[in-house]
């Protein structure tokens, strides 16, 4: 399995299978906190070779800089299939966050979890706006 594509973002949508981002970013500023995030995305492209079809649970957390998660992880499985004609598998995952309360500035964390096993990860630093 590899990651395509593991972002941040301002929107995010599977139609059919063709992944659509807008806006990716890694840094929120804010005058005070804590601070809420009205609304943003986690978008996930991941492609699965023949041999690893069938199904995979995953897992998605943010966690603060201690490790400690700030919302319930994220957990699903998906189940990869391979057309006859082809190699691989590209799967995508959106998860939507609303209304992400971060208590105060520093280092963020989305990670990624595929059968129990870390696959990647992704900084969100939250600074204070001047």
């Amino acid at each position: 399995m590899e990651t395509e594509i593991f972002t941040l973002c301002d929107f995010a949508q599977d139609a059919g299978g063709k992944l659509t981002i807008v806006g990716t970013f890694d840094q929120i500023g804010s005058q005070t906190f804590p601070v809420v995030h009205p609304s943003c995305s986690l978008a996930c492209r991941l492609r699965f070779s023949e041999k690893e079809s069938g199904i995979h649970d995953f897992k998605l957390r943010l966690v603060d800089a201690k490790g400690k998660e700030v919302i319930p992880s994220i957990e699903g499985n998906i189940n990869v299939g391979i057309a006859a004609n082809s190699q691989y598998a590209a799967i995508n995952i959106v998860g939507n966050l609303n209304q992400l309360k971060f208590e105060k500035e520093g280092r963020y964390s989305f990670e990624l979890y595929v059968d129990g096993s870390w696959v990647t990860g992704l900084p969100l630093n939250l600074v204070k706006a001047g």
